[in-house]
């Protein structure tokens, strides 16, 4: 069973994610969800074998800032590190990205990006398991931090212009990070952007949309079923 870890903080947007995306791309695969403010969170922390159950976790994206830094970081890591230490395939999607990269190497490895992304971005991506079966890939970006500062044990897997590490496996174990957004299919993808833009209207200075059509956007699921079969 896979650990869904919704780490949204809007409740709109949280709740979006538990009824519409994650059926979606678990497509009928077991799983449970945890939210960080969850009341029952603390004693499902403090079970000793809360995460035994489970064979894989899924970080999602969130509004939080990693470079900044959070009042919920530390119980982030330390659900993140568990899954290391017990080799578990572990996937992080944007700032769940960025905090496995801290949780690993520290809070070195995130900081603020010189040219944040939003839009649908074109990838270059490296074969990789997590990316069997996808080519010339598009996918949707919104983030302002970035990940950086890696060492020899991650292997940058997928990088643009604006943003070098868009995704990455540590050490040969089934442990992926990706900044972009895998799960947003075109519709809820425009939309989250738009409402974005339209709350922010100074960040569409940096709006790309690379799509071509959306046909391109509908292999991006393969990374969820290639993460669930590793």
């Amino acid at each position: 069973m896979l650990l869904a870890f919704n780490t949204i903080i809007t409740e709109k947007y949280k709740i979006g994610f538990d009824e519409k995306t994650l059926p979606l791309i678990m497509n009928g695969h077991p799983h449970k969800i945890v939210h960080l403010n969850d009341e029952k969170l603390d004693d499902f922390m403090k079970n000793n074998n809360t995460f035994s159950k489970y064979s894989h976790l899924l970080v999602t994206g969130s509004s939080l800032s990693a470079s900044q830094g959070s009042e919920f970081d530390e119980i982030i890591i330390k659900v993140i590190n568990y899954f290391i230490k017990m080799k578990k395939p572990i996937l992080g999607i944007c700032h769940g990205h960025q905090m496995i990269a801290r949780a690993i190497a520290g809070n070195d490895a995130c900081r603020k990006i010189k040219t944040p992304e939003f839009g649908w971005k074109k990838m270059q991506i490296k074969e990789n398991p997590l990316f069997k079966g996808i080519s010339n890939p598009v996918f949707l970006e919104s983030h302002y931090d970035e990940v950086c500062n890696l060492n020899d044990d991650f292997e940058i897997i997928a990088t643009n212009q604006d943003c070098a590490v868009q995704a990455f496996q540590y050490n040969n174990l089934p442990v992926w990070g990706v900044q972009f957004h895998p799960e947003m299919q075109f519709e809820n993808g425009s939309e989250m952007v738009g409402n974005h833009l339209q709350e922010f209207p100074d960040d569409k200075q940096y709006y790309k949309n690379e799509l071509d059509n959306k046909e391109q956007i509908e292999q991006n699921f393969k990374i969820f079923s290639n993460f669930i079969n590793s």
